[in-house]
């Protein structure tokens, strides 16, 4: 039957594996305002007269459609940048799926442009059969609704042709409706797709993921980057997800130190920024931005890659898991914290140390997931600025969360080596506290950063089911590190530092992400503090135009005023100066323990060397070394810190500076 013979409802009874459908309830004045489906319809002859969904899974629990939902709207509201994403990732997936062979149908679900992609089985699937796709995809893009797939008892999605309650119908892009109707799809093929998409999913530090196209060799960038990220600047036309691939060519420059007039310059020629000249037309193919459009998305997009790099910027080396059965429980125990942040706000919210307690306790649950170790090694120069607060306020919020019992300090801050720390469970009982573990310790999925067998694998942990269950646990590993990216990233900002509107401003701002509306109690429910602190909260944004009336309360306004906010509270920069203080301090703590150890060597042996502002004749590139000067002395020969300050932020002792004297190696 071809596309014009199928009507909506013909088609919704040939596909439907339940002989009933949920549908839309008008309220009292017949609009249709809410998106839920609360009332159930007899699949019949007479067709409902409001938009209807159709359950994905039967009665049994066997699925016997997939639904992939991606959608580009913050809690209902529809941001352009978020829904051309989705529209890129719907296409990845379908070249995905053309690679495998597998038929599949691409509609546009409805007027505001978000996509679903179907896949109807010839003999069903079973819930972890369908739960591993939905996990795999689940990483790899970051628009899709996952959890119809993941729920057989009410997983549902409109079908293809339906309306919507905008006005609008579910229009078919690609493929044939008869594909579903007659399906071809078997669970081996399931099978292989969920392999793919681990083995193309991007890794935990996502920069350094595997380009998603062919690259154009010819191309060379004007400044040093990674081999990752050259990669993926010379990925041709952005590769099969031009929106990823431009940000992780954004994310690498930021890595690498680039500024934006760098980007600004790439962004010309690079083949992988194609996304920051182009647009997705919603058909397939590509139509040029306004030269406004292209330099405001760059600059918004450079911002966010900047807030991702300073906060992957103390994270180790990467190193391959010792033990899987570890890393299980280190997933649990973060899973569970988080929970606890969801149903115990007032706990965290009461107070500001309290809110920077939580903050800093996030940065050492998304320190230990991404080292994969129950003890990691944390500096207060670190962990503050990973939240966006200061040194001072990240050690009193260390020294509380071990007075309270939920961080442990391992090690003491030791000759420059930082303390280390670890998380502490206090749930005596929970979902995950007393779930099965890995009977085994298999070998990380090959999709994940760390491909090598652990040193404690047994002989069987290449099993199918051990494979799975190691897929699983890097695929919860991986969604919990971009949800608690997404959570630190959203408060950073320097409006939202103390001299600006605060932390809970920031928490307030970032909560609005989430909900498309917040009213005064709600917003103080979830922050955990006073309805008449949160209005304050609320007014003091909504001051600075970062919020707009709804009529369930307050949202965002549609444009991003933070830094003009910033700059009217004179808190613009604020958080640079702090990064590049603490970089300074760094740098002559390093230079006076290179002056110590001379001090302590005898006078034979000592190396000559000039004085700092002398002019530099030669620089080390072995790696790893570092060649000192003298450091400074006042008049009494006491070593002069303050002078130290002064010549490092200067910049006297970079290597790269032409009034710099490196001498010998101290």
């Amino acid at each position: 039957m071809s596309h014009e013979a199928w009507t909506p409802w013909s088609l919704t009874r040939r596909l439907s594996p339940r002989d009933q459908v949920r549908v839309m309830k008008r309220d009292a004045y017949g609009r249709l305002d809410e998106n839920n489906y609360p009332l159930i319809h007899r699949v019949g002859a007479v067709e409902p007269t409001t938009p209807w969904a159709m359950n994905l899974a039967d009665e049994h629990g066997v699925f016997w459609f997939l639904c992939f939902d991606f959608d580009g709207k913050i809690k209902g509201t529809v941001d352009a940048e978020l829904m051309e994403q989705a529209q890129d990732q719907c296409n990845a997936l379908s070249r995905a799926l053309t690679e495998l062979a597998v038929r599949h149908v691409v509609c546009q679900s409805s007027g505001s442009g978000g996509r679903h992609l179907w896949i109807a089985l010839r003999d069903g699937a079973g819930r972890d059969d369908v739960a591993a796709v939905a996990s795999a995809a689940q990483v790899s893009y970051s628009q899709l609704d996952f959890g119809m797939l993941k729920n057989p008892v009410t997983g549902a999605a409109r079908p293809p042709l339906s309306p919507h309650r905008d006005g609008s119908v579910s229009t078919v892009l690609r493929g044939d409706l008869d594909d579903l109707a007659l399906p071809s799809t078997t669970r081996a093929d399931l099978v292989a797709l969920a392999a793919l998409l681990d083995e193309r999913k991007p890794a935990l530090r996502a920069q350094e993921s595997r380009p998603s196209g062919p690259l154009d060799e010819r191309h060379r960038v004007h400044r040093e980057l990674s081999a990752a990220g050259t990669a993926h600047m010379a990925t041709i036309d952005g590769g099969s997800n031009p929106s990823w691939t431009g940000f992780m060519c954004l994310l690498s420059a930021a890595n690498a130190g680039w500024t934006l007039l760098d980007v600004q310059h790439a962004a010309k020629t690079a083949p992988g920024m194609e996304h920051y000249r182009t647009k997705n037309n919603g058909r397939g193919g590509r139509r040029r931005r306004s030269s406004g459009e292209a330099r405001a998305r760059l600059e918004r997009q450079w911002d966010k890659a900047l807030q991702y790099a300073a906060l992957q910027r103390p994270l180790p080396a990467r190193k391959t898991p010792e033990d899987l059965s570890v890393l299980d429980g280190l997933v649990g125990a973060v899973a569970d914290l988080l929970d606890r942040f969801r149903v115990n706000p007032g706990r965290w919210g009461a107070t500001e140390a309290a809110s920077n307690q939580q903050t800093i306790l996030r940065a050492v649950a998304y320190l230990t997931l991404q080292t994969g170790k129950p003890v990691v090694a944390a500096a207060i120069r670190d962990l503050g600025p990973m939240g966006g607060l200061g040194r001072t306020t990240a050690a009193n919020a260390l020294i509380a969360l071990v007075e309270a019992g939920y961080l442990e300090r391992v090690s003491a801050t030791d000759e420059g080596n930082a303390a280390e720390w670890r998380l502490v469970s206090t749930l005596s009982t929970g979902p995950r506290t007393v779930r099965s573990h890995l009977l085994n310790n298999p070998r990380p999925p090959a999709g994940d950063s760390s491909s090598d067998l652990p040193e404690n694998s047994p002989a069987d942990a290449g099993s199918p089911a051990a494979t799975r269950a190691a897929t699983a646990l890097f695929n919860a590993r991986a969604a919990l590190i971009a949800q608690l990216e997404a959570e630190l990233t959203d408060q950073r900002h320097d409006l939202f530092t103390r001299r600006g509107l605060g932390a809970l401003a920031g928490k307030l701002y970032a909560l609005l992400k989430q909900h498309p509306s917040l009213t005064v109690e709600a917003s103080a429910r979830l922050l955990g503090v006073s309805a008449r602190h949160t209005a304050t909260i609320l007014s003091r944004l909504r001051l600075h135009k970062l919020l707009v009336r709804h009529r369930d309360g307050w949202a965002r306004a549609k444009r991003d005023f933070r830094d003009r906010a910033a700059q009217a509270l004179g808190v613009d920069g604020t958080m640079a100066d702090r990064a590049e203080r603490y970089r300074v301090e760094r740098e002559v703590w390093e230079w006076w323990q290179a002056e110590v150890i001379t001090m302590n060597t005898s006078p034979r042996n000592r190396p000559r060397r000039p004085y700092a502002s002398s002019r530099p004749l030669f620089a080390v590139t072995a790696p790893g070394e570092r060649v000192w000067p003298r450091y400074p002395r006042d008049s009494f020969n006491r070593a002069d810190h303050r002078a130290a300050r002064e010549l490092v932020a200067a910049g006297l002792l970079n290597p790269e500076n032409r009034w710099q004297y490196l001498g010998d190696v101290a």
